[in-house]
């Protein structure tokens, strides 16, 4: 038995892996919600992968700590993946790997002093994954104002990140990105995408003729794995055994963007002529392996887990409407179906027309 814990608005990453078309895990895999950890209380025993760390409250990643350690001292044969202890959220990763002079970009907290950093900049969330809120910033006014901006639309300053472009195009603006897997002790790669554009998704459309002129590249990457060393190193650094590395070649030297915790599973298009050459050939390179890794660290034991999971635990794991409903605006705002464009169209003008007026007065 393999356990996903996953927040209840992302839980679709495992469900589509279940739906990826090996049904050899159905049965096997479950998900269990961390709003609804008193399932824990009474459970078979099982191999846990805590992920989604990064979609939890401070609060709610102590109950996941608290979790994990009754876990590790009372069931020590069980396989645990990502200590919440231990793993580095995205803004402690990005500081860790600018100190240690792996990566040679800084990202500083939107609460943080902005004097030292080198522009261009963009803005992003810390702990979701929706991309560059911002276009390329260039100078320290344009900064404040596009903060204010996101301030006034809900997102927390905590909460958002101030990153330093580092461009990675290799030739003729073309940009490159990689991707891998990390499950136990054993990294995977996923996908290497070429893009005309800076901040590129995994996603490729049909007939994408430059991933197509690429196909040599893109299958050396997937049979090679030629950075697994630089990876491994780096997912031990981060403390994080399950969950996905995108990173780029700089002027010939690694740089890590982000490792997400509970990576998406794309599934295949429902008209296959809609499915890129490419990204078919690297998906299924990709569940391969990962199928055989999962069947690795499935745990075949009938014994039963018992976790004492008190009451303030699960008063810690839930939200407030407001909060909610603030998630709820801020997950739509990036969305691209036309009713989310507009509705993100008309906020932003909203937010600038009252920028207008601050800055008159």
């Amino acid at each position: 038995m393999i356990y996903f814990l996953v927040t209840r608005r992302n839980q679709h990453t495992i469900q589509n892996f279940l739906k990826s078309g090996d049904r050899r895990f159905c049965g096997r895999v479950k998900i269990i919600l961390w709003e609804n950890i008193k399932t824990l209380r009474h459970i078979q025993a099982g191999t846990f992968i805590f992920s989604d760390l990064d979609m939890l409250t401070p609060l709610q990643r102590e109950v996941a700590a608290e979790i994990y350690q009754q876990l590790s001292s009372n069931y020590a044969h069980l396989t645990l993946l990502n200590n919440p202890n231990k793993v580095l959220l995205r803004y402690e990763l990005l500081k860790k790997m600018y100190q240690l002079g792996i990566n040679r970009f800084k990202a500083v907290l939107a609460t943080e002093a902005f004097d030292s950093l080198r522009f261009p900049v963009f803005v992003r969330e810390a702990n979701r994954h929706t991309g560059s809120l911002t276009s390329l910033i260039h100078s320290v006014e344009e900064l404040h104002k596009h903060i204010w901006v996101l301030d006034f639309l809900g997102y927390p300053l905590k909460d958002l990140l101030v990153i330093e472009y580092l461009k990675a195009s290799i030739a003729d603006g073309v940009y490159m990105k990689h991707s891998a897997f990390i499950l136990g002790n054993r990294v995977m790669p996923r996908y290497l995408n070429y893009s005309y554009h800076w901040m590129m998704k995994s996603s490729i459309a049909a007939g994408d003729a430059l991933m197509e002129s690429k196909k040599d590249e893109v299958e050396a990457f997937m049979r090679n794995n030629p950075h697994n060393d630089w990876l491994l190193k780096n997912f031990q650094i981060s403390g994080i055994s399950y969950g996905r590395a995108d990173y780029s070649i700089v002027n010939g030297e690694l740089q890590l963007w982000e490792i997400n915790l509970n990576p998406a599973f794309i599934l295949p298009p429902r008209e296959p002529e809609k499915d890129n050459n490419q990204q078919r050939m690297m998906r299924n390179m990709f569940y391969k392996q990962f199928f055989d890794e999962m069947e690795r660290i499935d745990y075949q034991g009938n014994d039963i887990v018992n976790l004492g999971i008190s009451e303030s635990q699960l008063a810690k794991m839930k939200t407030t409407f407001a909060f909610r409903i603030n998630e709820w605006f801020r997950r739509r705002l990036v969305k691209k179906k036309l009713r989310y464009r507009i509705m993100r169209a008309t906020s932003y003008a909203i937010a600038y027309s009252f920028l207008r007026l601050r800055f008159k007065s």
